[in-house]
């Protein structure tokens, strides 16, 4: 399993996607920063092998022409495609350095600043060459906001203060100055031909044959992000069609195992016991972090069960050369050779991950999507917490009335 756990486990979201999904590129990216790792013996253990069929029966077939409502897939504008050069400069450092002008909410400045307190220099407070977008809340209250309006090259006075509750009790709710000096903004670099050949590495010479490349990638975005939604929304209906009520226990137990014990090994990287970095890191406990793991484990088994079923009925199966060319996908997606990508993800786990895909194209094959505008959806939502919260509100007084 790898970087699973800790690339994508750990974050906010709980929930589930599918290959080719963001959490499948941010566990990549981590392995490919990472290198080359030793793997704890937890990680060589077995994935317990179970039959879907012992947890799920499927006597109807209802996951055809299931019934949904997605946004509309987006469209990519020519401003959207300049922004994303845009972008990718400012990201590889191509920006330009603008001396002149004056500094405005979202724009980017880089500063040198002191800060002081009582007139003495406190820790952690200096900094030379910092870069700082104005509006990030990156810095305390009315840093930022007190930069707004300033030329480059002046040199400024804050006086703020800490938040009662911030980290440093030296600094918690204390006055300070802070003097800052703007060096320049970060300004936009011209998009052309050199721009074009710098940024791809010198594959594309022609800026408008580079556009047409970043236009294909963001279109591709957009059909993964809109089949991404496609998917989660049938799978919710499938969920309700087809309930989940147990599991294999071994997996459950391999599952918070393996996840526990690559934590520890985390902790041994950086010296720190377990508590100490669960506590610091994700501001939780050992307890707690189990139990996530097992709602996590038990939500990847809803799917595993009900789409391996599902898969069992309609005879959907991966051939060795459909997994060979999904795997040759994906090296090129994240950008590394089949090997590479081999050496980050079992067989097992990527085959199980393109068959869950090939049943969600089935599905969604044989859904009723309705698109609609995302303002339409976000209005529609609103008016079911406001019916519910109506009839919460008139329950909770009718239960008044009886009451008295």
């Amino acid at each position: 399993m790898k970087n699973r756990i800790l690339s994508c486990l750990l974050a906010a979201s709980m929930t589930v996607a599918w290959l080719p999904s963001a959490a499948m590129a941010a566990e990549t990216e981590a392995g490919t920063e990472a290198g080359t790792e030793s793997m704890t013996e937890a990680e060589t253990e077995q994935e317990p092998e179970f039959d879907v069929a012992d947890y799920l029966t499927i006597n109807d077939d209802k996951y055809k022409g299931i019934e949904v409502t997605v946004t509309k897939k987006a469209e990519v504008s020519d401003k959207d495609v300049e922004d994303e050069i845009k972008q990718e400069a400012s990201d590889a450092g191509l920006s330009t350095q603008v001396k002149k002008g004056t500094v405005k909410d979202g724009d980017t400045v880089n500063i040198d600043y002191v800060g002081k307190k009582d007139g003495k220099a406190f820790d952690g407070g200096t900094a030379s060459g910092a870069d700082l977008t104005i509006g990030s809340h990156t810095f305390i209250d009315g840093f930022e906001s007190g930069l707004i309006g300033k030329k480059v090259g002046d040199t400024v006075d804050l006086d703020l203060t800490f938040p009662e509750n911030y980290a440093s009790k030296d600094l918690a709710g204390q006055k300070v100055v802070f003097t800052v000096t703007i060096n320049y903004i970060e300004g936009e670099p011209e998009v052309n031909d050199d721009l074009a050949d710098k940024l791809s590495g010198g594959e594309y010479k022609d800026i408008d044959d580079f556009k047409k490349s970043v236009r294909e990638k963001l279109e591709q975005d957009n059909e993964t992000n809109y089949n991404r939604e496609v998917y989660s929304a049938i799978f919710q209906q499938l969920l309700k069609l087809y309930p989940v009520d147990k599991y294999p226990q071994e997996f459950i137990d391999y599952y918070v195992n393996t996840s526990m014990n690559q934590l520890q090994q985390q902790a041994e990287d950086e010296s720190e016991t377990l508590d100490d970095m669960l506590k610091s890191v994700y501001n939780t406990d050992a307890d707690s972090m189990k139990a996530y793991f097992k709602t996590y484990a038990e939500q990847l088994l809803q799917q595993r069960i009900i789409l391996g079923v599902i898969a069992q009925k309609e005879n959907i199966t991966l051939s060795d050369d459909d997994f060979q060319s999904a795997v040759e996908g994906y090296a090129q997606q994240y950008g590394i050779s089949v090997d590479d990508f081999l050496s980050y993800y079992s067989e097992k786990d990527i085959r199980e991950s393109e068959l869950e895909n090939r049943v969600m194209e089935f599905l969604a094959s044989k859904a009723k999507i309705t698109e609609t505008d995302e303002t339409e959806i976000e209005t529609e939502e609103l008016e079911v917490e406001t019916e519910a919260g109506q009839t919460e509100a008139e329950t909770s007084s009718a239960e008044a009335d009886t009451e008295s």
